[in-house]
């Protein structure tokens, strides 16, 4: 069988699953993509995806995608600017990098970005079954998922793309349904600026129709980031806090307005973030529990027709700012490997995870070290005042030029020699290195003159 003939059933029709759908469609492959929610063009507030994962976009229908996207994202960024909780000015690097990463790398509004990539995704024939929850996989030489309706679906290969929430890590894995509270939770809101936002002397700059913003505020066990755009009118921010809340069925709950405001009255935070908070619509505030999930061993079920991807296979917090982008290129790299595999489902699935496993280890386990490296800084220390850097939101050249796409070609056929000779070693050891790590070093790409903060 050739990859042609392949039926492909994805679950869940997020950034990931969307990308390995339209990845393996592009390929000839028939796919059909399960959703449990109907729509999500509403839902959300900011997401970002830096070169690496935009480089996936920018390549679908010759850039098309991709200029439709920008226009909806983040286009006038100038700088990404880094301050204390009080307002001073540690640290500025370019929003774009370098200039061929304007059309790959996308910020913005989560639905308004997601509807554009549905749209691509629909009009090149993926068939969607909206509204739909899956309630059982079903691991054999032809696996399955059945919905909560009783339908029941087959395909020659599933790939369960439906989040850290997904069954299939107890179902398919055979894990324990641990849900592990990281210590942190995010307040995140997303509104619309308006001419009466323009009058007041604390939101003003934000509501500049020239420049988007990119900015972050970093204090102790917090830190927020406001992201404007679309010519002033939009604006997003997230508030990273701890909470050490036991973990329930639904992370999500609604925010209290009065809870973010006294979270930056105990950071000493500057007031024009107070009043952001303040004119929030209280109905777009939420409050999400971060969840941490150890790093799997594997993400194939014993058939090897079954994978995990995504947020499902290794959910990054987002101080990653990698959690989206390390989704779309698992979906790359497994339709490049079914396509290759020719119609061998558990040979592809094997070489993808090896293809994947380490780069996205290293990524995820570094969430969690940005994060700490934020919230405890000695602001009167010899180390801050040298590497003002260390409160940036890492952008190694190694994680973000990295082509998905080419890396999967290179490997599949030494990785594939070594699943057909049953090559013996750790999950780790066979797979491909990670290509770098997060060293101070690493994290920028211009070392600039630091800034005195005090």
């Amino acid at each position: 069988m050739s990859s042609n003939g392949l039926e492909v059933l994805i679950v869940g029709a997020g950034f990931g699953g969307l990308t390995a759908a339209i990845e393996c469609r592009n390929r000839g492959m028939h796919v059909t993509v399960v959703e449990t929610y109907a729509t999500s063009a509403a839902y959300g507030d900011i997401i970002d995806f830096f070169p690496n994962g935009g480089r996936i976009i920018e390549a679908w229908d010759g850039g098309r995608v991709g200029r439709d996207l920008i226009k909806i994202c983040i286009n006038q960024g100038d700088q990404f600017e880094y301050y204390k909780a009080d307002g001073k000015l540690v640290w500025q690097e370019d929003w774009i990098l370098e200039p061929h990463h304007f059309y790959r790398q996308y910020a913005g509004h989560r639905g308004q970005m997601h509807a554009v990539i549905m749209e691509y995704a629909q009009e090149i024939g993926i068939e969607f079954k909206l509204g739909e929850k899956v309630v059982q996989y079903e691991d054999g030489d032809k696996p399955a998922v059945v919905l909560e309706s009783g339908t029941r679906y087959t395909a020659d290969v599933v790939l369960a793309a439906d989040g850290p929430k997904s069954i299939a890590r107890q179902q398919v894995l055979g894990l324990p349904d641990t849900k592990v509270n990281s210590g942190y939770a995010i307040f995140r809101a997303y509104y619309t600026l308006t001419e009466e936002h323009m009058k007041s002397p604390l939101l003003k700059e934000f509501c500049d129709p020239t420049r988007d913003h990119t900015k972050l505020w970093v204090a102790k066990d917090l830190h927020m980031i406001i992201y404007t755009w679309n010519h002033g009118k939009d604006l997003g921010w997230v508030l990273t806090h701890k909470d050490t809340a036991d973990i329930g069925e639904s992370w999500s709950f609604p925010g209290k307005i009065s809870d973010v405001l006294d979270c930056l009255k105990e950071g000493e935070f500057e007031e024009k973030l107070l009043e952001v908070v303040r004119v929030t619509p209280p109905e777009n505030l939420v409050d999400y529990k971060l969840v941490w999930r150890d790093p799997l061993n594997t993400w194939l079920s014993p058939s090897g027709r079954i994978a995990l991807i995504g947020d499902a296979a290794h959910c990054h917090l987002p101080t990653s700012a990698q959690g989206g982008s390390q989704a779309m290129e698992d979906g790359v790299a497994v339709a490049i490997a079914l396509h290759r595999a020719k119609g061998d489902v558990p040979l592809a699935l094997r070489v993808f995870e090896r293809i994947r496993f380490n780069r996205s280890h290293v990524t995820h386990m570094a969430s969690i070290s940005t994060r700490d490296g934020y919230h405890n800084v000695d602001w009167d220390g010899d180390e801050i005042r040298n590497n003002p850097e260390i409160v940036n939101l890492p952008r190694p050249a190694w994680v973000i030029e990295h082509d998905a796409a080419a890396n999967a070609e290179e490997h599949f056929e030494r990785l594939a020699d070594d699943v057909r000779a049953g090559r013996q070693g750790s999950i780790e050891e066979l797979s491909v290195p990670a290509g770098g790590d997060y060293e101070l070093s690493s994290r920028v790409v211009a070392k600039k003159k630091p800034i005195p903060i005090r």
